[in-house]
């Protein structure tokens, strides 16, 4: 088996959607987390830019989520995440696409309105398995990086809402594909689900230990929990990480 380094946050949808594929492909590898604004150069001289995740296999470092994955997919062609039919593989990658452009950000963007103003629960979603005295440095120098945290993850009002209402006509569409079936696209799990279910994880609640809540939950987070708990297309997401998700190789 291939040397497989997955360079990642902790608390990231984008990160998870690449942690769910090397448990779909059952492929063992080693994580090595960061904390965010101290990732940026080792991912710049890693891999030529500044995002996680990063995934390193045998000394090849690959950049960005669906990079990784079709890496994955021809390292490792079962169990498949594309589909063999090429019209469904198509639609199944153009899913793929959307969620990554449009959904992900978006999500992103609601979490942070609130993370934001919740900064003891933004370091430990980040930074828990860190040592405390980590943990402890970088809680007192996180106040002076919030106008960037809000510039980079599009904390505004105008974009907000903007996110909110493509995030609930993701919600809609993802209710009204799966109300007959489980899957988006054939009828078997795809990249579509994957990337449709981890990049909209971070506005519900999953027992998932990658992307579990970490307690105290402030009430502004429970509260944008509570807002999208009862839609089908949340509970999708949620069922997708029930009976979908395997458990990481060991």
């Amino acid at each position: 088996m291939p040397d497989i380094v997955l360079h990642q946050f902790r608390a990231s949808h984008f990160n998870d959607k690449v942690r769910w594929a090397l448990a779909w492909k059952g492929l063992k590898h080693k994580r090595i987390s960061y904390l965010p604004g101290l990732h940026a150069r080792p991912m710049q001289e890693m891999s030529g830019q500044r995002q996680t995740p990063v995934l390193v296999i045998d000394g090849k470092a690959i950049a960005g989520t669906s990079a990784i994955i079709a890496a994955l997919e021809a390292l490792k062609p079962a169990p498949p995440l594309y589909p063999a039919d090429a019209a469904l593989r198509a639609q199944a990658l153009a899913i793929e696409k959307r969620f990554d452009d449009d959904i992900g950000p978006a999500t992103r963007s609601i979490v942070f309105g609130v993370l934001v103003d919740e900064l003891d629960y933004m370091v430990r979603l980040f930074g828990h398995g860190e040592k405390w005295l980590k943990r402890f440095i970088y809680r007192r120098a996180v106040p002076r990086a919030v106008p960037m945290v809000r510039r980079l993850n599009g904390v505004n009002s105008a974009n907000i809402a903007r996110s909110e209402k493509l995030v609930a006509e993701a919600l809609d569409w993802i209710a009204a594909e799966t109300k007959a079936k489980p899957y988006l696209v054939g009828d078997a799990f795809s990249v579509a689900d994957l990337a449709a279910a981890a990049l909209m994880s971070p506005l519900c609640v999953l027992d998932h230990p990658d992307m579990c809540p970490r307690p105290p939950v402030p009430k502004a987070m429970a509260d944008l929990h509570a807002r999208y708990a009862d839609h089908p297309g949340m509970k999708w997401v949620q069922a997708r990480y029930r009976d979908n998700r395997p458990a990481d190789p060991q």
